[in-house]
């Protein structure tokens, strides 16, 4: 008689095989039953990773096993991101997210260690970092534009480019964290994890207080959403910056090109620093090569006095003597004494 063997009990199986019978191991069901809870708990900006799930991710691999996706159709997947037209560093943003939900799987035992389908897919190269910034010129076009608009968005973007701050700063402005007579707008969470106060000038305040104020609303920005601030200004911004022939400058350009006139007119990188919320020097660093013009001013200044000094003697070959009442000791001049 043929002996059946039994099937292994799940105490038996490995944590890959026992896996194979939990939908948690397609794809989509984990990263919506697993991945998103465990997130949502370490990173406040669990929803980007939400998005990069559904929108890049979901439609290649949503319902694929975990343990079935392969190195190679990772690396063409990331191919294709690049071929229809996302930056190198948007397709590695999407990269790290996916090798963060396999790391976890292979975390909880989904997969086995050392077969993230990610493991060896190499990110792009990122090339130099890109800078633009607005002169004076394209810079007052830009407003003389924006004030001609009465559209939300458009005051949005006079925001912008009148504080430096962060495009979601704006757009999630509540009217309760504004504070008009000490000219401030406070963020209770920023980037850094911290409070953050942005200081508005006298145009950046005539600017909130020409919005009117929906009733009920807590945005200063409404979006269409019930209950949700505007969340996109592309297509305006895409349709204005290219009216005015400013078709290379994105939204967050503005905040570089507000740190620049900032730079070019003298302010030190420390008021420029706590002005844009970085919470690293370091990062503010990279608006330093923009004084240089105005340091070579200050030493020629220098060289130029020097100069001077250096035509004034030059057929003199006597050291002047010094002034009455002074005696020299020790390479210094101190005035006499009086004994």
């Amino acid at each position: 008689m043929a002996h059946h063997q039994p099937p292994a009990s799940p105490a038996h199986q490995s944590p890959a095989q026992a896996g194979r019978h939990d939908t948690s191991t397609i794809f989509d069901a984990f990263v919506s039953n697993v991945y998103l809870p465990h997130v949502k708990l370490r990173k406040r900006s669990w929803r980007v990773d939400e998005r990069i799930a559904r929108q890049h991710l979901s439609p290649t691999f949503g319902a694929r096993e975990l343990a079935d996706i392969q190195r190679h159709e990772v690396e063409d997947w990331l191919h294709g991101l690049s071929v229809h037209g996302l930056a190198p560093a948007t397709c590695n943003r999407i990269l790290a997210v996916f090798k963060t939900i396999c790391s976890l799987a292979v975390m909880r035992g989904l997969l086995p260690a050392g077969q993230s389908p990610c493991a060896g897919v190499p990110p792009f190269k990122i090339h130099a970092q890109r800078e633009r910034y607005l002169t004076q010129d394209e810079a007052q076009r830009l407003m003389r534009a924006l004030e001609k608009s009465d559209r939300q968005e458009a005051k949005a973007i006079r925001l912008l480019l009148l504080t430096g701050a962060r495009k979601s700063e704006i757009l999630k402005a509540r009217w309760e964290n504004i504070r008009p007579d000490q000219r401030l707008l406070t963020v209770p969470v920023s980037k850094s994890g911290k409070p953050r106060h942005i200081s508005l000038s006298g145009e950046a305040v005539e600017v909130i207080r020409s919005i009117p104020r929906v009733p009920g609303c807590p945005w200063l920005f409404p979006g269409r959403g019930p209950g949700k601030p505007l969340s996109d200004i592309y297509i305006f911004w895409n349709r204005l910056r290219r009216g005015l022939g400013l078709a290379d400058v994105r939204i967050h350009d503005l905040r570089h090109t507000f740190a620049s006139f900032l730079v070019n007119a003298g302010h030190s990188l420390y008021e420029v620093q706590k002005l844009l919320g970085h919470g690293d020097p370091r990062t503010t660093m990279r608006y330093a090569h923009l004084g240089q013009a105005s340091l070579l001013a200050a030493a020629q200044t220098v060289s130029a006095c020097l100069a001077r000094n250096s035509r004034g003697d030059r057929n003199r070959n006597v050291i002047p003597p010094l002034p009455r009442g002074t005696y020299k000791g020790r390479g210094r001049i101190h005035p006499r004494a009086a004994w």
